[in-house]
């Protein structure tokens, strides 16, 4: 992590608070423009993955606050583009388009995700809706295993009525203190702890399978 900050400071790349500011401005000049877009982007099955999870909602609805923008209605074009991509993955999962996406490394994510959703049934989208990544393959999970439409877009609906309110209440409680305490620095500490964790997970997953695989008798 050292070497990466001393390589971003000598080639003398924009800071955190540039990135910030730069994003703030696109806001303020194309508004609500892009709001959808980013909506669109984060909420697309792949597309997401290279979105930080649920930035749309926490930074669009911070510029809004701080800036003219109408708070209730960013709030509700980011629920309708979730939704609406919610439809577009279901749809990927219902006549089998994601077989496409497979070669990105999804298979095992929506396996897990699908299991899932075998045993919860649909309540499972009022919780994995929280993060756009999850729900992305939730959405996906349920299409493939043929989720009556009807109640597929009831809970989506809710999931995302919930979750993007709880977020506005929360973003509404702390406001502009996001973009004060976001700082470069924080930013590579989130990411370092990440990557702690996910190497923890993924010894985890190595040694579960190595001791399986030792538990099978040889014929």
């Amino acid at each position: 992590m050292g070497v990466f900050l001393l390589l971003y400071q000598f080639f003398g790349l924009p800071t955190f608070a540039e990135i910030i500011n730069y994003a703030q401005n696109a806001y303020n000049e194309h508004g609500y423009y892009v709001i959808i877009i980013a909506s669109l982007m984060e909420g697309l099955l792949v597309v997401n993955w290279y979105f930080p999870g649920s930035i749309v909602i926490i930074m669009g609805t911070t510029f809004a606050i701080t800036g003219h923008q109408n708070v209730p209605l960013t709030v509700a074009l980011i629920t309708l583009c979730f939704f609406l991509t919610s439809i577009l993955n279901f749809l990927l999962g219902k006549y089998g388009w994601y077989k496409l996406l497979l070669k990105f490394g999804l298979k095992s994510e929506i396996e897990r995700m699908k299991q899932r959703l075998e045993k919860y049934g649909p309540k499972i989208i009022l919780i994995s809706y929280f993060h756009p990544h999850v729900g992305s393959l939730t959405a996906t999970s349920a299409g493939i295993l043929h989720l009556k439409t009807r109640t597929f877009l009831i809970y989506s609906f809710l999931a995302f009525l919930i979750w993007n309110s709880f977020w506005t209440l929360m973003i509404y409680l702390i406001g502009p203190q996001i973009l004060k305490i976001t700082n470069f620095k924080n930013l590579m500490i989130i990411i370092a702890v990440w990557i702690i964790v996910m190497g923890i997970i993924f010894y985890r997953k190595s040694k579960k399978k190595k001791a399986l695989a030792e538990a099978v008798p040889i014929p």
